[in-house]
């Protein structure tokens, strides 16, 4: 049929973001599809893909997951804290707040598909607008415990903006001191927030450096494990049927850090390289 894909995607519940590709891939051949069913002779399909309700329900919801795929990919991300976490599910709270209010007046200018099968019914309006509404409330229940530590991720996101009235006791005053330091608020804006936080002085900012370590440890996303599961992997493969479960864990070790060795260094430590040239 000349179309731009030849194939369907096929769903797998392991891959969680494979539901959005394939209903976006089913929306773009809907029409090939519907071709197809009529070759065959399949006409209760036919129906179910030709009918304005239905489609317009399947529109909706390509295009909410669509919008649902955009933050788990921004969820993925490497060197991401907590903070930048819950950064991205606030945007997203506000966004269904968006999207309901502009269903609420027939506008559907973020909801592209839906858009081109208009006009929509009222009440098929109505019902998106009360979805939207009750998957924010459903977002609030699940990341309450977000909720409850803001002040603590805002005063670790943006220390220099922060009400210091409004923190914990003891993180007060080196607040205060904090924010009156042009140098170290040019340096705050320059550097990653965890350089940041290093190079504090640890005796001017002791309350400070301990609160930066406690957000940081906190385990923001899966993404990491998933990861370093692939890389396991990667490295346990049927080919290497001697590896030992100490030999895996140094490898996935090496292959998960950040860090540089040092050869040179490693090489001026070692007095001899082999054990076959020691002296008899």
């Amino acid at each position: 049929m000349q179309s731009e894909y030849s194939d369907l995607l096929h769903y797998s519940k392991v891959r969680w973001l494979s539901a959005g590709h394939v209903f976006e891939r089913v929306w773009q051949l809907k029409d090939e599809i519907v071709s197809f069913f009529q070759e065959k002779q399949w006409s209760v399909e036919c129906e179910m893909l030709e009918d304005t309700a239905w489609l317009s329900d399947f529109a909706f919801f390509t295009d909410l997951l669509c919008h649902l795929n955009k933050l788990n990919v921004k969820m993925q991300g490497k060197n991401q804290f907590i903070d930048d976490i819950w950064g991205h599910i606030r945007s997203f709270k506000l966004q269904l707040v968006l999207f309901a209010d502009q269903l609420a007046k027939n506008d559907l200018s973020h909801f592209p598909r839906l858009n081109s099968i208009a006009p929509v019914m009222k009440d098929k309006l109505r019902s998106y607008e009360d979805s939207l509404r009750r998957l924010r409330g459903e977002f609030e229940r699940r990341f309450q415990d977000f909720s409850a530590i803001e002040k603590d991720l805002d005063v670790f996101s943006m220390p220099f903006n922060v009400d210091c009235e409004t923190v914990k006791l003891d993180l007060q005053l080196e607040l205060t001191e904090l924010q009156c330091n042009t140098q170290l608020k040019q340096l705050f804006l320059n550097v990653p927030k965890l350089e940041f936080y290093k190079s504090l002085s640890k005796s001017s900012y002791p309350n400070l450096i301990s609160h930066a370590q406690k957000v940081t440890a906190m385990f923001a996303s899966s993404y990491i494990c998933e990861q370093v599961f692939s890389t396991m992997k990667l490295r346990k493969s049927c080919i290497r049927n001697r590896l030992t479960d100490e030999h895996l864990t140094s490898l996935l070790r090496i292959s998960a850090s950040q860090f540089e060795p040092d050869y040179e260094k490693i090489l001026e430590m070692q007095s001899q390289f082999h054990s076959s040239h020691s002296p008899s």
